[in-house]
């Protein structure tokens, strides 16, 4: 069984898309089950985040290259120090030990607009890109920043406005987890608010969800579990609630006991992916003119 991506057409013409995590920590894994079905489908994909790590200190602890000093890193694993937050270079590594693949997760650096948009220029020419697709593991990506609760918007504005500047043809926000950012403060009557308002534009490109008994799914949950395995490492909020909701959970149900503590609700709407046009939900951003020049 394959995820029945919607964005298909979209992307027919290209020969070299990136998926990258737009709003850091852990979205790049967010990505995984469309990396894996747009590379079954013969598709070169790339994977990247927009990293919480620093970058000296990775250095010092995986194999890395640098394509652009303090901006953009690539990491192949490698990890030989314990760090209790690395998720990119864990992802590479479970790649080369669970599938025997040397796969590159780039990192982009955790600066404004302005470099970032810099650092995804040198990315863009580096890889050829002719698609880029933002993912967002939940739905703060899709606040315009006027809500009572807009979450934590700011690291997804600043890719998707970097983003937004680059030549490339094709330009896709998915986000997957709807509800799995309550305690964020995230008002999911304003998400949904926004995403008919997004569908009002033409800017919705489609949903799927997905199961089980999927593959690539299963991919995904393999390597989380992997980086979640790691001493001490940081377990992802997001991940831990995609993950049982796919399975079946319901309601209060921790995967993880790393936010046991945490009263949540699991629910079927968290094993949905939302696909929108990235350039119709950056104009919607009321952020975006503040922040370019950053």
């Amino acid at each position: 069984m394959q995820l029945n991506l919607p964005i298909l057409d979209q992307l027919k013409d290209s020969s070299s898309i990136l998926v990258v995590g737009g709003g850091g920590g852990f979205d790049v894994f967010s990505g995984l089950p469309i990396y894996f079905t747009l590379r079954d489908l013969g598709k070169t994909v790339h994977l990247a985040n927009y990293t919480f790590c620093d970058f000296d200190l990775t250095c010092e602890v995986c194999q890395t290259e640098t394509l652009v000093k303090d901006l953009v890193m690539a990491t192949t694993g490698g990890v030989t120090g314990a760090l209790n937050y690395l998720p990119e270079a864990y992802l590479a590594q479970w790649f080369k030990e669970t599938r025997g693949e040397d796969i590159t997760v780039w990192m982009l650096a955790d600066v404004g607009a302005a470099r970032l948009t810099e650092a995804y220029k040198r990315l863009a020419e580096h890889l050829k890109l002719d698609a880029v697709i933002v993912v967002d593991g939940g739905v703060d990506s899709l606040m315009r920043g006027d809500e009572e609760g807009a979450g934590s918007l700011l690291e997804d504005t600043l890719t998707l406005i970097a983003v937004g500047n680059l030549d490339v043809p094709v330009k896709i926000l998915a986000s997957i987890g709807f509800g799995a950012e309550a305690e964020e403060g995230v008002c999911h009557y304003n998400a949904l608010e926004n995403m008919a308002a997004l569908m009002k534009d033409g800017a919705f490109l489609g949903s799927c969800a997905l199961t089980k008994d999927m593959p690539a799914f299963q991919q995904f949950e393999a390597a989380c579990r992997y980086v979640w395995d790691q001493p001490n490492h940081r377990p992802s909020h997001i991940s831990t609630r995609i993950i049982p909701a796919v399975q079946g959970e319901f309601g209060n149900f921790h995967l993880h006991p790393y936010y046991r503590r945490t009263p949540i609700l699991i629910s079927p709407l968290m094993s949905l992916y939302w696909f929108f046009d990235a350039t119709a939900v950056l104009r919607r951003n009321l952020y975006a003119d503040l922040l370019r020049d950053t």
